[in-house]
Formats: C-alpha cells, structure tokens, sequence
C-alpha cells in the first residue's frame, strides 16, 4: 500500500501545484501505471486532474480509490475523491467526499459506509451548502442503517435565521 500512497500523495500534489497558478498552458497528459494511472488537462477556461488506482493487501483486502480536482479560468475549484476496500471475508467500506466553489457558491458533501460480514450495513453522510448571491445555506445529513434511513436538513438566511427549505 505504500507505493499506492505515495503515487496519491504525488499525484494530490502535482495537482495542487497546478491548481495554484493560472491555468493558461494547454494540453493533455495521461500517465498509466500497473495498478492506476492519472490525467491531465488544461485550457483557456481551466485546469483539470484525476488519479486512480487498485492494489490488493497481504491480507488480501482489495482497495480502489480515486480523485479529481478542477480549477477554471474565473475562479471556480472543487474537488471530489473516493477509496473503496473489499475483504476477503465480503466486509466493505466505502468513504467519499467532493466539494466545490465559485461565484454562484460553494458546497461540500462526505460520508461512508460500511457492510460487515454478516451482510449488515450501516452509513451515513453531510451535505452543505451556500449560494453567494443571497448567503442562503443549506446544511443537513442522512445516516442509514439496514433499511431505516434518517434524514435532517436546516436551511438559513444570510443573517443565520431558520428558513423554509425547497423541496
């Protein structure tokens, strides 16, 4: 796994290099490796990045995890990423995330679940959001476990104050 991580950690960070300059250069660059690979884009409107890859463990659980991230010409950033791992033994866990902003807002959503052996499963996630024109947000999150699902949402004005939530 720790060739895995590295190639991650160098991919996020050649990615956050990019990110932090102007995205002016244009071009394509593909990398493919034994277990991943990554992409790379860029033009007049934006950056963009993504990496992949798979290994298996000692143990023999098997973990696939991914990610990308975007920078346009106006500002605009977000990114999003996921790892998933399977066990011999038929556990599962599963955790995501992805967030974005720009001039219309900005949002950021996580979570996970997890399935054991036994087939029981349980997750849950967060969501928030913002609109820049009216500082309206919305925060709220879901938690479901073998069937029974949760949710709760709070939706406020720019001055913080309770308001109705669209459907």
């Amino acid at each position: 796994m720790t060739r895995f991580h590295t190639a991650l950690t160098a991919t996020a960070a050649l990615a956050a290099l990019m990110l932090s300059t102007t995205a002016e250069a244009r071009g394509a660059a593909h990398v493919r490796g034994r277990s991943g690979g990554g992409s790379v884009v860029a033009g007049q409107k934006g950056i963009a990045a993504r990496a992949h890859g798979t290994v298996t463990s000692e143990d023999g659980t098997t973990t696939h995890a991914s990610g990308g991230v975007f920078a346009g010409a106006q500002g605009s950033r977000g990114f999003r990423a996921s790892q998933t791992s399977v066990s011999p033994d038929g556990t599962l866990s599963h955790q995501g995330a992805a967030a974005a902003s720009g001039a219309r807002g900005s949002f950021a959503s996580e979570g996970g679940m997890t399935r054991s052996a036994d087939g029981t499963w349980s997750g849950a996630r967060t969501t928030s959001a913002t609109n820049a024109l009216t500082g309206n947000s919305y925060s709220g999150s879901t938690t479901a476990a073998n069937g029974q699902v949760s949710h709760s949402g709070t939706c406020t004005n720019a001055a913080g104050e309770t308001i109705p939530c669209r459907n």
